[in-house]
């Protein structure tokens, strides 16, 4: 299923809303100039999916906001983090998603920012945490690649709008191993949540499941929409090192360069939705109209299409 962050809609000329997708956020970061992370949907929490995946950076976890139980989580805001980790109140509406990564690559020391996101990261360090929320909002490196996502949309009012008690509002956190600690990062609230301390040799992912766990629980009852996501490191890049390392003729090099095709193929596949996500198909769509219209085939096709809907409603009348 298509997952839409909603949180906010008061600015969306802005800062527009995105699809949770692991092919649009790989693109994304990588127009931020991180190098050598890739998203990854994560479909089970036990120990087998999660070793699966790699070396995992942080992860990443949709759900829909409600604010009854976001009232109810009373749990005490970390202190005394500021020296180790980057935490950022969200200040910006629409970009819960872009907040949630941006908390996990700038708290590892293992992604390759790039020169200007880790300007970025050198340039806030010293700054509070609504202060580096208001950095992210005015950084124009977040915010074009961001918007490079905008879904083209002709039909889009200037009139903005709040979201009402009617809307479905999803909201974006993050999970995040820093300095032998366990971490969530929630923009909406004051401060980090500390899960726990990690012992030197710790699995954090094992660590971090009954978190997410019990955070879907609460849930449960009125709610199954979830999605989680993993920032990990390339699997394409890990297996270029791996194939590199192989003498020919060795059994597992056949197997490696297979599993890098088919890697190559879901990435060339990303990128192709992601080129139609950004495309606006409505001068096709207006010219192909147009034509049919020309060749008198418009309104028998609309007829056609009229009747068919009939014979299905009254097929379906029947089968009551």
């Amino acid at each position: 299923p298509v997952h839409l962050e909603r949180l906010d809609i008061t600015d969306m000329t802005d800062w527009c809303t995105i699809e949770s997708d692991p092919g649009v956020f790989t693109e994304l970061v990588e127009q931020m100039g991180v190098k050598g992370v890739q998203f990854e949907e994560v479909y089970s929490l036990d120990s087998g999916s999660m070793q699966a995946l790699g070396e995992v950076h942080g992860l990443i976890f949709l759900f829909k906001w409600q604010q009854d139980l976001a009232q109810q989580d009373d749990r005490p805001t970390a202190s005394g983090y500021e020296d180790h980790l980057f935490f950022a109140k969200q200040v910006i509406t629409n970009a819960c998603a872009t907040q949630a990564i941006l908390s996990v690559l700038l708290n590892s020391e293992k992604v390759e920012l790039g020169e200007e996101l880790s300007n970025f990261k050198g340039f806030t360090k010293e700054f509070d945490s609504e202060t580096k929320g208001l950095a992210i909002s005015n950084s124009d490196l977040v915010r074009t690649a961001h918007n490079s996502f905008a879904p083209p949309d002709p039909f889009m009012s200037d009139n903005k709008r709040v979201a009402t008690k009617d809307d479905d509002l999803y909201h974006f956190i993050a999970y995040v191993p820093v300095a032998g600690k366990l971490y969530e990062l929630d923009g909406l609230k004051p401060g980090p949540v500390l899960l726990g301390e990690l012992p030197q040799g710790a699995d954090w992912l094992e660590a971090v499941a009954p978190a997410i766990q019990a955070r879907i629980e609460r849930y449960s009852q009125s709610e199954i929409r979830f999605n989680l996501m993993a920032i990990t490191a390339s699997r394409a890049d890990e297996l270029r090192k791996q194939i590199a390392s192989l003498a020919e003729g060795e059994a597992a090099l056949a197997e490696r360069r297979q599993q890098l095709a088919v890697e190559e193929q879901k990435l060339a596949r990303w990128k192709a939705e992601n080129v139609r996500r950004k495309h606006n198909y409505l001068p096709f769509l207006i010219n192909l109209l147009k034509v049919l219209a020309e060749k008198q085939q418009l309104v028998p096709l609309i007829d056609a299409a009229k009747e068919r809907q009939k014979q299905r409603a009254a097929a379906g009348g029947g089968a009551k």
